[in-house]
């Protein structure tokens, strides 16, 4: 399997003491909970320390006492989103086959409709100059993740052709589904459009670095959706999202 370890993001690498204390993990609480709403309400341009602070009741001080900087706030709010949704969704397709991989893709993509702030959040950290690297790995990891299991599988069967590297092809495959999202974001793509290309680029470079029963079922979907213009329909997977109460 592939090593995810550098992934795990630090909310204040720093001061790891401090940010285990009871009190700053109450107020880290609030503040990630309180990001999320701002960032889903106005986005990352206008996302504000000293707003978030008095959103949160909590010092300045204390912000950057528990995280750093604005940057690693903001991805640690998005990450937690991701890790929630896929924590309480449940899905009826088998995560270490082609089918299951499209299945959570598209399903996480298609929640990127009803989270378009969140979406634009992602992918201006994700290609900014100055994002840090723990940062931008922990975004990354959120595409990696859908597909880790599944390539370590298909090199176990012998299916990965014999010059493809493991690591290189899922930064490959992240690199791609974050830049077709950006391309939506910034309007390249219409809503339409945004599954069905999402899909083909990912089946393109699936196509290329496969053999065998994988090639022959990524070269299927890719001639289904040149017939039909659409992604699969894929079992509804069933979601349970928490109830959140005030710290």
């Amino acid at each position: 399997m592939l090593d995810r370890s550098t992934a795990v993001l630090d909310a204040h690498p720093d001061k790891p003491l401090l940010y285990s204390s009871p009190l700053i993990l109450a107020r880290r609480r609030r503040l990630l909970r309180e990001a999320r709403h701002m960032i889903a309400e106005d986005g990352v341009d206008k996302f504000s320390v000293r707003k978030l602070c008095l959103r949160a009741e909590v010092a300045q001080r204390t912000l950057y006492n528990a995280f750093r900087n604005k940057d690693r706030v903001i991805a640690l709010a998005i990450r937690e989103a991701y890790d929630e949704f896929n924590e309480h969704v449940h899905y009826k397709t088998d995560r270490n086959t082609l089918f299951g991989v499209l299945d959570r893709t598209m399903s996480i993509n298609r929640r990127n409709f009803r989270v378009r702030n969140y979406t634009k959040a992602v992918v201006t950290i994700y290609f900014g100059a100055n994002t840090p690297r723990d940062v931008w790995e922990t975004l990354q990891d959120m595409s990696l993740g859908r597909i880790t299991e599944w390539l370590s599988v298909l090199k176990a069967e012998g299916q990965l052709l014999p010059w493809v590297n493991e690591r290189r092809f899922a930064d490959a495959m992240a690199n791609v589904q974050y830049a077709t999202i950006n391309d939506w974001c910034m309007e390249r793509l219409s809503d339409r459009e945004y599954l069905p290309r999402l899909m083909e680029n990912m089946l393109l470079l699936i196509v290329g670095s496969v053999q065998g029963e994988a090639r022959a079922e990524a070269e299927a979907y890719l001639e289904e959706l040149k017939r039909t213009g659409d992604v699969p329909n894929f079992p509804a997977a069933i979601y349970s999202p928490p109830r959140y109460e005030d710290d």
